[in-house]
């Protein structure tokens, strides 16, 4: 089967997030994002003063945001959903998942979302709950989640979509993780920063891409999501096909 997955950025996980809960809300998104609302921390400030009052200080609380890159790439798939439409769709470091979810209610044919902290996979699939995202049979829901580091479930998921190159050093994993993703089928789309989120990586990432065996990479520009008080940097949509 042809799929498609995500990826967003992740952050650890200790036990301590299993005794107790930061505060929580579903928040409607006012057309930021396809989906009428997420669930999410109330800020980012508000989900790392709770991580320190539980002993976590170097937790990075950033994912407790939907990030323009993030919403871009949701709406980019509910514009256009035959990127996804019948395809198996993995969102990998998913955070609030708003890239999956949009796949999911885009048409996908299922949606898994991938992330190291099941605090975010939390919200993300109260999110599924509250869109009503899941599908009417139980036995078989539509968006599903795995807490795992996204380097370690290469093998056995399919496709994938990606929000932002962050480290020059990831890059030659990350196309690895990609080619494997695919098996020769499927679909990577990244959303970047125009100027990049760090110098070269993009460039690297196309270079690698076609060693890797893609068939075909493009870049175009993206729009940015609108919202209020939102300022997003100009983005740029990188494709790679890759077809056996």
């Amino acid at each position: 089967m042809d799929s498609v997955a995500l990826l967003a950025a992740a952050v650890s996980m200790t036990p301590a997030y299993r005794l107790n809960l930061p505060s929580l809300a579903e928040v409607a998104t006012g057309g930021y994002l396809p989906m009428a609302s997420v669930v999410k921390p109330m800020s980012a400030e508000d989900l790392y003063e709770w991580c320190v009052r539980n002993g976590q200080p170097d937790v990075n609380s950033s994912w407790a945001s939907a990030w323009p890159a993030a919403a871009a790439l949701a709406n980019l798939l509910a514009r256009e959903p035959d990127l996804v439409r019948g395809r198996s769709v993995v969102e990998l470091g998913a955070g609030l998942g708003v890239a999956g979810l949009s796949a999911a209610q885009a048409g996908a044919s299922s949606v898994t979302l991938v992330d190291r902290e099941p605090l975010a996979l939390h919200c993300a699939m109260s999110t599924a709950e509250c869109c009503e995202l899941q599908g009417e049979d139980e036995s078989t829901p539509l968006v599903k989640a795995v807490a795992a580091d996204w380097a370690a479930v290469a093998e056995g998921l399919r496709d994938r979509c990606t929000e932002c190159l962050y480290d020059p050093s990831d890059v030659g994993s990350l196309v690895e993780c990609v080619a494997r993703l695919l098996g020769g089928n499927g679909t990577l789309v990244l959303n970047d920063p125009a100027k990049g989120r760090a110098v070269g990586c993009r460039a690297a990432a196309q270079t690698a891409l076609l060693a890797a065996g893609a068939t075909d990479v493009s870049e175009e520009p993206l729009p940015a999501p609108i919202g209020v008080g939102v300022v997003s940097e100009p983005l740029v949509l990188l494709r790679a096909e890759f077809r056996s």
